[in-house]
């Protein structure tokens, strides 16, 4: 592991020196991913908040970009894991509101095949985002289950392979944060959430907006140019929500997730206001402003989604059969390292 997080150091140092840029580009999903991390509130676990795990976590947040290119298989799976294209209604493919999305990708495919469409043309970022959540809710409830067990475990053999096994976790829990903030990081970026995608497109257009591809120069070169990530970190106070006292529900967490993709959407008419006044070319102050509230908007997500997920594992079950992890913690239940993993 040590050798892998001085890896990882090094490669953030690189790239935080600017001079690679892909989509929200590699500025933008560092500077998400590093503020998120630095606003944590102190009662996540204190592995969080080493130094190693920031920079891990921020060096991980390009890393669904750079794996593009990986095969057709997995692009064509993959790549609309990235958007979700909304209209000026609200709504994907004009009949899924964001206000009530479907449980899962199953109903989600369902729903859209019913209006002749699928998710590889919507895009389907509320479930990778949720999908997301799900695994690292998990990821944490096996932390505490191990955590716990490293230290109470009745028998030093056992002690020491559930220590392994909470190192091990930690490890998956900070990539698993890495990697996942990119997609977290994609919904506040106003031309992921959007039919106007790229330009306005053939859609109604009576303020004139722009038709030019203005994708990738405003995620890219222009946060790379003109947002740093003091100023991200301005907008994004320390702290998080308040821990739930229950196992969130399903339709809990997509409609949080639903809330956070609609603000985005509705700032699709901003940007395009901006584009055509000019101040993405000429770097005005509320294009700056917009662009860097922009960024915070998916770091504060992005943290507050970690925070809400370590506080729901408490809920959560761990092993086969599954075991609550209360019970664990209250200690009593003590299962065995069989519990997790036994034949």
């Amino acid at each position: 592991m040590k050798h892998l997080l001085v890896l990882v150091l090094c490669l953030s140092a690189f790239l935080n020196s600017r001079g690679v840029t892909l989509a929200w580009g590699f500025s933008g999903h560092h500077d998400i991913n590093l503020v998120a991390m630095r606003t944590l509130p102190s009662d996540v676990p204190q592995f969080l908040q080493t130094s190693h795990a920031v920079a891990a976590v921020e060096a991980l947040g390009p890393e669904e970009d750079r794996l593009k290119g990986a095969g057709l298989s997995w692009d064509r799976d993959n790549d609309p894991a990235h958007y979700v294209d909304i209209d000026d209604n609200g709504l994907i493919a004009g009949a899924i509101s964001l206000n009530n999305l479907p449980d899962d990708m199953e109903t989600y495919a369902a729903a859209l095949a019913h209006v002749g469409s699928d998710p590889y043309r919507t895009g389907y970022l509320p479930y990778a985002i949720v999908d997301g959540w799900e695994q690292l809710r998990k990821d944490f409830a096996y932390w505490r289950a191990f955590d716990y067990l490293a230290r109470h475990a009745p028998q030093s053999r056992e002690r020491a392979t559930f220590a392994a096994e909470r190192d091990l976790r930690e490890e998956l829990v900070i990539r698993d944060i890495g990697v996942w903030g990119h997609f977290v990081g994609d919904g506040s970026q106003p031309l992921h959430v959007s039919v106007h995608y790229n330009g306005w497109g053939n859609y109604p257009n009576p303020k004139g907006y722009t038709h030019s591809h203005i994708h990738a120069p405003f995620e890219g070169a222009f946060v790379r140019d003109h947002v740093v990530p003091e100023g991200v970190a301005r907008l994004v106070s320390q702290g998080g929500p308040r821990l739930p006292d229950h196992l969130l529900s399903q339709s809990e967490i997509l409609a949080a997730v639903g809330s956070y993709l609609s603000t985005t959407e509705s700032q699709v008419p901003q940007l395009y206001e901006i584009e055509r006044a000019g101040g993405f070319r000429t770097s005005s102050d509320a294009a700056v402003a917009f662009t860097t509230a922009r960024l915070a908007a998916g770091a504060r997500e992005l943290r507050d989604l970690v925070v809400l997920a370590w506080g729901d594992s408490l809920y959560g079950s761990v092993g086969y059969p599954e075991i609550p992890v209360e019970a664990i913690l209250s200690g009593r239940l003590q299962p065995g390292a069989s519990a997790f993993g036994g034949d």
